[in-house]
């Protein structure tokens, strides 16, 4: 431990002009999230049944278009659990239609127990979430008007995995 020390520009010095403390220098703090505790699910019938949610609320929302759509596994609130992640983009969107969706998705969110955000500056877009068993459900709707895009994206609540699935989910994406 003493090479430690005399390596570290700071502690050579306290230690030098201090011979009579004792300096522990001690490892990084490794602060993971705690495992959830909950029993293991099953991921893909998780995701099958999350992209319906997620087209659901799409149909609510915006109700026209072929979006793409773009799924992923993200980290969870616990370290052994996973988020489903979709993003729903609809291309060349018209501004006027696409603003007339952004303002009636409050009502909408809310009326459906989300608590919604609307940012004053940026990008035109919502922000909600609401709580669930494992962390908050996500949503993210917005308008970019440089791409024309009209966006959804809505990340699931945490999906207890075990850690090694929770790595390899994420890994993968």
């Amino acid at each position: 431990m003493s090479d430690q020390i005399d390596a570290d520009p700071f502690w050579s010095v306290v230690h030098r002009r201090h011979p009579d403390l004792d300096i522990v220098l001690l490892p990084p703090d490794q602060t993971t999230p705690a495992d959830s505790g909950q029993d293991r699910d099953a991921p893909e019938p998780f995701a099958h049944e999350h992209l319906s949610v997620v087209d659901d609320t799409w149909a609510r929302l915006v109700g026209h278009g072929m979006p793409s759509s773009v799924a992923r596994w993200i980290p969870g609130p616990t370290s052994d659990s996973v988020c489903h992640s979709v993003t729903l983009t609809l291309g060349d969107a018209d501004e006027a239609i696409a603003l007339a969706h952004l303002r009636s998705a409050a009502d909408v969110l809310t009326s459906q127990g989300w608590r919604v955000f609307l940012p004053p500056t940026g990008m035109p877009r919502v922000m909600a979430d609401r709580p669930s068993t494992l962390g908050d459900e996500q949503l993210l709707f917005g308008y970019a008007a440089k791409n024309r895009n009209l966006f959804l994206r809505l990340n699931s609540t945490g999906l207890p995995v075990g850690s090694q699935t929770a790595y390899e989910l994420i890994e993968a994406a």
